[in-house]
């Protein structure tokens, strides 16, 4: 199975590069530069945070194409700066873009100074925050920043959000949202067997290992096959007479 993988990941890979436009590789490129030695300041680590809440249930498309304002509602990613300044006005120019989701955003908003303060807390404890998110496995380092009984448990934000921020200052690892869920069960191309994210975080960690492939590089070609505004194939109804992977896919066999 492991030839096969390779073969399935490669033709994403072409099809992707063909058929997608405007795809975002800032993932891939901070994962490539921590390999090569890059150290993210605090700034980097707000601001991959914020971006990371703002996902959840907007268009990553739409976050993207507002990315120059953001920074601005943000005041740069400027710890002190943010600190003071008012949940509601960060609520009333985020809605002002369009990157505002009536689930998620006031309470995201209104929980960010705790959060600063808790990072402040970490920077505190451990010198940086990129030492803290080092000092152990990316599994636990999740379970230090999602879990409801940690210490460091940052608000309105569980697991999936916490593997966006790591991987937006660079570490590899796969975040279970509901597009990687998806595609990745079962009754579709049955890369893994768990349903509990931590179970799929271990068990993209290992085909990772078999493949040679990083888990950012698997989550990007699998994301960007699924999601609304990319390739938009496997959705919730998938378009199975465009897949270029129907082969390797179970929904195809089971039919």
């Amino acid at each position: 199975m492991e030839k096969d993988y390779k073969k399935m990941f490669s033709i994403l890979d072409n099809y992707l590069k063909d058929r997608v436009q405007d795809i975002d590789v800032s993932i891939l490129e901070a994962v490539e530069a921590r390999k090569n030695g890059k150290v993210f300041s605090f700034k980097e680590h707000l601001k991959g945070f914020i971006y990371a809440q703002l996902s959840a249930l907007v268009s990553w498309k739409r976050i993207k194409d507002n990315q120059q304002e953001l920074n601005i509602v943000f005041c740069g990613f400027e710890k002190d700066k943010l600190k003071e300044k008012a949940p509601e006005e960060l609520i009333d120019e985020i809605r002002a873009l369009k990157c505002y989701s009536p689930y998620t955003t006031k309470n995201q908003m209104n929980a960010l100074k705790a959060n600063i303060e808790t990072f402040e807390k970490i920077e505190q404890e451990y010198s940086s925050l990129d030492k803290f998110i080092t000092h152990s496995t990316p599994s636990n380092i999740i379970k230090l920043l999602a879990d409801s009984d940690s210490t460091y448990k940052l608000k309105y934000a569980g697991v999936a959000i916490i593997c966006e921020y790591v991987r937006n200052v660079g570490i590899d690892i796969i975040k279970p949202d509901v597009h990687i869920k998806r595609i990745a069960a079962a009754d579709r191309l049955k890369l893994v067997t768990a349903k509990s994210d931590y179970k799929i975080i271990e068990e993209f960690r290992k085909l990772s290992n078999e493949i040679g492939m990083s888990q950012v590089k698997m989550d990007y070609l699998l994301w960007n096959y699924c999601a609304k505004g990319y390739g938009e194939i496997c959705t919730a109804t998938p378009k199975c007479d465009e897949c270029v992977i129907k082969e390797f896919c179970h929904a195809e066999s089971n039919k």
